[in-house]
Parts: structure tokens; C-alpha cells; sequence
């Protein structure tokens, strides 16, 4: 674990998004928490995201909003088991 991820102030959010290297494949995941760094997400299945790999997160709408916001990041921890990733904000 870097110093730096330590540092970083994380807060719970638990905010569901769809998460995918490319358009055509885009999984259900949700945001857990977040930083000013990046953020950690748990996937609905076994996706395999690589560390290093980018990725497209698109947090879905809540009810009163119709605009999507897409983050772009990459991977840079996985833990198959539980089924998470961690994500540096690439923008």
C-alpha cells in the first residue's frame, strides 16, 4: 500500500456505475468509496480488470438527473476475491 493512498481522506459512497475497457463492455459495479485520488469499486461479477488497464466508470443517473458522468481511469490494484478494484483518476 503507497504512503500516498494512505494520505487521501476516503469517503463511503456506495453509488452503482456501469465500469468497462470499452463500450462494448460494460459491466455493473458500484463505486464503495472515493478520494481525491481515485476510487474503489466492487464488481456484480467476475470481470477481469488488469492492473494498469484503463477504464471507463459511468455513474448512472439518480432519479432527478439525466446526465451521465464518465470517468476515466486505470486500474492500479484488483482483488479477485472480493471481487474489487482500485482506480486512479486518469483526467
Amino acid at each position: 500500500m503507497s504512503h500516498e493512498r494512505r494520505d487521501c481522506k476516503r469517503f463511503a459512497l456506495n453509488h452503482p456505475v456501469m465500469m468497462g475497457a470499452s463500450k462494448d463492455s460494460r459491466h455493473l459495479a458500484e463505486i464503495l468509496d472515493v478520494s481525491v485520488l481515485g476510487m474503489r469499486v466492487r464488481m456484480s461479477n467476475q470481470s477481469v480488470f488488469n492492473v494498469g488497464q484503463e477504464v471507463n466508470v459511468a455513474c448512472l443517473p439518480q432519479q432527478n438527473q439525466t446526465d451521465t458522468q464518465i470517468f476515466r481511469c486505470c486500474v492500479v490494484w484488483e482483488n479477485a476475491g472480493n471481487l474489487e478494484v482500485g482506480l486512479k483518476y486518469l483526467q
